[in-house]
């Protein structure tokens, strides 16, 4: 019998929660369709382009989304069974509450999974693959978000450090406008360095410069310019150490495009060269923590399905579901921004929402079942 039960009540909650997910893509790539449409026929942004452009962002929204649709759907699909005496009967012929906890827990572990593979690997290839598939369509040469472009420090060997601004990326992964200016233990100016174009070596982190020109610095004890030297080598080989083209590539992407081993590496760099590394730690426990949310919400739904037809119809029901879900979002976006600000325990920032809406769901069931 609890094979038919496991059966049924998988089939009605994924039915129920990929329906309304679904129904939410339809809006999301709707608003998406029309907001691309105006950069259709330019350069080589054709209509396979667009369409591809368009299904290419749809992986960063149901990871946003599959939360909130898991708490709709399942309310939807426990109160229909209700509406219909189904959980009654189940009740009836021996299923426990405990054992409608676990099968709700298991399909909740099941999208918690679906969700921490898109959230690791389908947003962050989907989203960089849409911004180049624009980019290069539309004969755009920034790769970055603001005219800055990629800035980074790196320690030297002598105590000092080197600054590295690139201006833009291609496609094929040749860096534009590249600037490096080394400075002393002092942070006094010892070098410039500026190349038209910079193709990376065979090692990790090394580039051979094209179009190079350099400019040592030589400065009295008060840092004040004593004599320059201007060089033009055809070519110069650097070695920017951590600043490999992934590094570079992930630049000012939003964490939420980002795997954790890329937010790894991003807290390591920032951590070596003694930059500021706690909005990336933030993010880092969210990820980690937020796939956990999908479990949470189809707890949070279950005591719908205990509640009297009398006290509420479906459309309260999810009226109800989605203000909970909205409450769920904004208090984990809020802690995203909040956590660079405190110095609250970034796990603890990241976990909070989850333990907030699970107290809520276990008492809300308890009570529900005791009434």
């Amino acid at each position: 019998m609890f094979h038919v039960v496991n059966k049924v009540f998988f089939k009605e909650l994924l039915l129920s929660i990929f329906g309304v997910l679904f129904a939410f893509m339809l809006l999301f790539f709707t608003i998406d369709a029309l907001n691309e449409v105006k950069s259709l026929g330019q350069g080589d942004f054709h209509l396979l382009t667009y369409l591809k452009v368009l299904c290419l962002y749809q992986p960063e929204y149901i990871y946003q989304l599959l939360p909130i649709c898991t708490l709709i759907g399942s309310v939807l699909a426990l109160s229909s069974m209700a509406a219909r005496s189904e959980l009654v009967v189940w009740r009836v012929s021996g299923v426990s509450l405990w054992r409608l906890v676990r099968i709700v827990t298991a399909v909740g572990l099941l999208l918690a999974g679906l969700l921490w593979l898109i959230g690791d690997g389908g947003i962050a290839r989907a989203s960089r693959t849409a911004t180049e598939m624009k980019k290069v369509a539309l004969h755009k040469s920034g790769y970055f978000k603001d005219d800055g472009g990629y800035w980074s420090k790196q320690k030297l060997a002598d105590g000092g450090f080197r600054m590295i601004n690139i201006a833009s990326l291609t496609a094929d992964n040749t860096l534009i406008d590249v600037r490096l200016y080394d400075l002393s233990p002092q942070f006094t100016l010892k070098r410039m360095i500026e190349a038209k174009t910079a193709k990376p070596l065979a090692k990790s982190g090394s580039w051979q410069l094209v179009g190079v020109r350099q400019i040592d610095v030589h400065t009295d004890a008060q840092g004040l310019l004593i004599d320059r030297k201007i060089s033009n080598p055809t070519t110069l080989d650097v070695d920017l150490a951590e600043n490999n083209i992934d590094v570079i590539r992930n630049y000012g992407q939003e964490t939420i495009n980002m795997t954790m081993g890329q937010l790894q590496e991003r807290i390591q760099t920032l951590s070596d060269t003694g930059q500021n590394v706690r909005p990336f730690e933030v993010a880092y426990w969210q990820k980690m923590f937020y796939p956990l949310g999908v479990v949470v919400m189809v707890l949070l739904a279950l005591p719908f399905a205990f509640m009297q037809t009398r006290k509420g119809g479906v459309g309260v029901r999810v009226v109800t579901g989605i203000m909970l879900g909205l409450s769920f979002f904004i208090l984990t976006a809020a802690a995203q921004y909040i956590g660079p600000l405190v110095t609250w325990s970034p796990i603890g920032l990241a976990v909070a929402p989850s333990l907030i809406f699970l107290s809520i769901a276990i008492f809300w069931i308890y009570r529900v079942t005791r009434v």
